[in-house]
């Protein structure tokens, strides 16, 4: 076997498979408030553009692994929108009750009925 397509496989699946445990993490609610969305996007993107120039130069290996690492990186921008956008009421909803809180509800409350 050639070293450069050893190479290439080896460097192919580690790629891969970096971003299986970020998105095994953020399948729940509330688990991507320490991600930044930015460098998801970014790498999102990169990967998309490696992707491409895999399968112009028919580097298949390189096109399919960026393919599938774009895929993961989209996965995980999707759990970020859910999570801020979707859920975002429900997401500090198990915060721990404090004088501020509840001070901050009756404000609430009393601006909603007057």
């Amino acid at each position: 076997m050639d070293i450069p397509i050893i190479l290439g496989t080896v460097g192919a699946i580690l790629s891969t498979i970096s971003n299986i445990p970020q998105c095994y993490k953020v399948r729940n609610v509330d688990t991507t408030n320490d991600i930044h969305s930015y460098s998801i996007v970014i790498h999102m993107f990169a990967a998309s553009v490696w992707s491409a120039y895999g399968f112009y130069l028919e580097l298949y290996i390189l096109g399919v692994e960026s393919m599938f690492v774009a895929f993961l990186n989209l996965l995980i921008l999707l759990a970020i929108f859910r999570d801020r956008c979707i859920y975002r009421e429900t997401v500090h909803k198990n915060e721990p009750i404090t004088k501020s809180t509840i001070d901050k509800n009756n404000i609430n409350k009393g601006a909603e009925n007057p």
